[in-house]
């Protein structure tokens, strides 16, 4: 298999959040036809969301002699707007090129060749939803219940993720009532409120431990308000934090900040984590999100992909053809290296 053929017909697949369904029916047929032993399971899609397919993960084993021991796995959505691939001198362009439809190649060829070589109980795992709520890895444990190591791509530049800052998504509420802005005793503004709490919340320094480095805030949107001259009945905003810290710890610093006028709701929580990083290797701490805290359930994690997270979600989105090849090579060495430990030390 070509990666770099490979990685242009996943990206000329529109795959974007609650419309997988495409390519996840693609993925499938051409793995069936390969020979792989193919499972698919059924993920409903967000909110009102209508995808034209079934949004799929897409599971398949290199045989049935029981679980598998090592599974190379990554999400198959991406953000918007779709980006059409183009090839242009040491890179391939396009939404998905490294974020993470070539990672997802990557892994396809090098499972391939393991399992052509002969080489048992591994598995290629692609799942939906990553780049919302993770809702296809929440879920991937009623198709694939237990393995030893899956091996997540992300785009660490091919350098191992020794662990990964947490999340913690609010949503939050503030209440007001609605009057003619002359006249502002006669009612009360909701965006009045909101706005000096989610600045008492950017100004404050939240815990962190020195290994995951501070906890950042995003107000990522706010909602609110009719009009100029009306004071704002309601308003919204949703916050993301990055957490150097357990969750509680950076909520119960966060909560009195936000007053007693406003309420908040938790939209998402996952806590920092150390990631396995393979002998021999050196690894890094990254602060982007990824599937790996919903795999843990399943096996033990690791996190490394080509590509760099500075290009992923950008409208110049790439990767270089050359970490393609590379990563090849890497997903092949990993899934040997981890099929090779004693059997005590496995997950």
């Amino acid at each position: 298999m070509d990666v770099i053929a490979l990685t242009k017909e996943l990206v000329g697949i529109p795959s974007i959040t609650n419309d997988e369904g495409t390519v996840g029916r693609w993925i499938a047929d051409r793995l069936a036809a390969q020979g792989w032993h193919v499972r698919t399971q059924e993920i409903p899609p967000e909110g009102d969301a209508k995808p034209a397919l079934p949004r799929l993960n897409v599971l398949a084993l290199s045989d049935l002699e029981g679980p598998p021991e090592v599974v190379l796995t990554t999400h198959l959505d991406t953000v918007p707007p779709f980006i059409p691939v183009r090839e242009e001198g040491e890179y391939l362009y396009g939404r998905g090129t490294c974020d993470a439809k070539g990672i997802f190649a990557a892994q396809w060829v090098a499972a391939e060749g393991l399992r052509k070589a002969g080489i048992k109980r591994i598995a290629l795992l692609g799942v939906v939803g990553e780049e919302t709520d993770s809702w296809g890895a929440k879920k991937v444990h009623e198709l694939l219940p237990k393995a030893g190591y899956l091996v997540d791509g992300e785009p660490t530049e091919l350098v191992p993720a020794s662990g990964a800052k947490g999340i913690l998504a609010l949503s939050v509420r503030a209440k007001g009532k609605a009057a003619h802005s002359a006249y502002p005793e006669q009612g009360h503004s909701a965006l009045h409120d909101l706005i000096p709490a989610l600045a008492r919340v950017l100004a404050a320094e939240l815990p962190f431990l020195p290994e995951y480095g501070p906890s950042t805030v995003n107000v990522g949107l706010i909602q609110g308000g009719v009009a100029p001259n009306v004071l704002a009945p309601a308003a919204t905003a949703s916050v993301l934090i990055r957490l150097g810290a357990p969750s509680a710890q950076v909520l119960a610093a966060v909560e009195p900040l936000f007053g007693p006028g406003l309420e908040f709701e938790i939209t998402s929580r996952a806590e920092p984590h150390p990631i396995l990083v393979p002998e021999g290797q050196r690894g890094e701490v990254v602060r982007f999100g990824s599937d790996v805290p919903y795999l843990q359930r399943i096996g033990t994690p690791l996190l490394v992909g080509p590509g760099s997270i500075h290009d992923a979600h950008t409208a110049g989105e790439k990767v270089k053809k050359a970490d393609l090849l590379a990563a090849v090579e890497l997903y092949a060495e990993i899934t040997r290296t981890l099929l090779a430990l004693p059997k005590e030390l496995k997950a």
